[in-house]
């Protein structure tokens, strides 16, 4: 965003926060409605395809009016799928397992702390491109969704009628 859009460091910094800001409200309210819904394996989808969507969105954004009105989504899609994936891990692995098979995900998960800056990094530099580089991000949410799909979730035996 600053070199190839021209936001000051103040401006993409602000984005940013705004990105956060919306993860900080979704994680809770994606919570509450998976508790009242029952069907985490549907909101996954639907979070991953939004993350997907708003990457390539914001690939394509040119000025900061565009990029601070589409952070929030891209927030949204960014975080808040990972309470609703920890919620399905702990119900597969039963009470017994839940805090290692949720550790372990959480661990697997940072794999992608390490893995994606330097794929994303590398198609920047190879391309140039902010839209490229958004595009490579994501792939990743896109195949997540695709493979939630072959998920069978666990019945819920809380969720409000």
């Amino acid at each position: 965003m600053i070199r190839g859009h021209s936001l000051s460091a103040i401006e993409a910094g602000f984005v940013m926060t705004l990105v956060g800001m919306a993860a900080i409200i979704g994680k809770p309210i994606i919570g509450f409605l998976s508790d009242w819904w029952g069907r985490p394996k549907w909101l996954t989808i639907g979070i991953l395809t939004l993350f997907t969507v708003m990457l390539l969105v914001f690939g394509t954004l040119t000025n900061k009016t565009a990029f601070q009105f589409a952070a929030p989504l891209l927030g949204i899609g960014v975080f808040v799928y990972s309470p609703l994936l920890a919620v399905m891990v702990a119900e597969a692995a039963g009470p017994a397992l839940a805090g290692s098979a949720t550790g372990l995900t959480a661990g697997f998960w940072q794999l992608g702390s390490v893995i994606v800056p330097l794929v994303v990094g590398f198609v920047f530099q190879a391309t140039g491109s902010f839209m490229a580089a958004m595009a490579a991000l994501a792939a990743g949410p896109a195949l997540g969704a695709v493979c939630m799909l072959f998920v069978k979730e666990q019945g819920s035996s809380t969720a409000a009628v």
